[in-house]
């Protein structure tokens, strides 16, 4: 890889400040970021990393308030913690099925979050990339490889956003805390991504200098009887990206679904908030045909490839799993 700077801030501020520089780089404890360094798609001058500033580990919960989980909490942590567990257990079911144990040791969940699309023709330098300023998707091109690609949103990019925590931050109503040059800012996960822009590296709304510092999960159960799920489907059990995920929030009343939040991951460029879903299932008791009748209308707006044809008949199944599979939070 090319030679860089390596700097180790002991604060956020000084952190915010170096990467507020050109030609600078943010490194979590690195797992994406080196796989893109080794390959030249990323060649920073300066590469700054968030090992040495500790607040960022911090993971709890204060009372009534909600569950705060620092960017750099890895994988593992959030897996094992009982607070995260009791909170938010689709959050640590999500957390433990990510990648393998050792990953999971590493992986932070700002990096997760943050992290860049794994589709091939963006990792690998040889081939044109709309996210690295080409004019094409390759994903897109007759004789593309497409079976990985999403099925929402997919024009001008086809690629699938990996994270496995977004999807349930998404339902569960998290809020992303950002640290950037002008302050902080306190985005949704909807407001965390945007639609791929030509030469557009990330999905993220990120700007230079901007760091992701701390997640906060709200308390669940106040609506009374609440459940969230989360379910993957993978090619294999383990160490293998998601074909498609779901993570589901709803609130039941006198039988009834009186609210909904369904969102879906590695199917668009961006986690997908599925709203057609949710409105298919407000107002019905929750069973397995209205679990069903949800999948189906999770369909809503998909433009599937010819290589990613399958991926809907596992965005129904995916559905009417996690929400008939949901734990009921107290």
């Amino acid at each position: 890889m090319k030679a860089f700077r390596y700097e180790r801030p002991k604060t956020l501020e000084s952190a915010v400040k170096a990467l507020a520089e050109a030609d600078s780089l943010l490194k979590a404890n690195g797992l994406d970021v080196l796989d893109r360094m080794k390959e030249r798609v990323d060649e920073p001058v300066r590469v700054v990393t968030l090992i040495d500033v500790p607040h960022l580990t911090g993971l709890g919960q204060e009372g009534t308030g909600p569950l705060k989980i620092g960017s750099m909490v890895t994988l593992a942590a959030l897996a094992d913690s009982a607070v995260v567990k009791a909170a938010c257990p689709a959050l640590s079911r999500a957390a433990g099925a990510a990648a393998s144990p050792q990953l999971r040791n590493r992986a932070t969940v700002g990096g997760n979050l943050a992290q860049h699309t794994r589709c091939g023709y963006y990792r690998m330098k040889s081939f044109a990339c709309f996210k690295r300023g080409d004019s094409i998707c390759p994903v897109r091109i007759e004789g593309g490889v497409q079976e990985l690609a999403g099925v929402f949103a997919n024009a001008p990019c086809a690629c699938a956003h990996p994270s496995s925590l977004a999807p349930v931050l998404g339902a569960a109503g998290a809020t992303i805390v950002v640290r950037g040059p002008g302050g902080e800012r306190r985005l949704s996960v909807a407001d965390l991504y945007e639609a791929p822009k030509q030469g557009k590296a990330s999905d993220t709304t990120l700007a230079a200098g901007d760091v992701i510092e701390r997640v906060e999960v709200p308390v669940l159960g106040k609506a009374g009887a609440e459940r969230i799920g989360f379910h993957e489907i993978r090619q294999r059990a383990a160490f293998d990206w998601a074909l498609v995920s779901c993570a589901t929030w709803v609130a039941l009343a006198e039988g009834k679904v009186t609210g909904a939040r369904i969102w879906l991951g590695a199917v668009a460029p961006m986690p997908w908030h599925a709203e057609a879903a949710e409105k298919a299932l407000v107002g019905k008791p929750l069973t397995p045909e209205s679990a069903a009748a949800a999948g189906e209308a999770a369909l809503a707006g998909a433009t599937a490839l010819p290589g990613t044809t399958y991926k809907l008949d596992l965005v129904k199944v995916a559905v009417r799993r996690c929400l008939l599979g949901a734990e009921e939070v107290r």
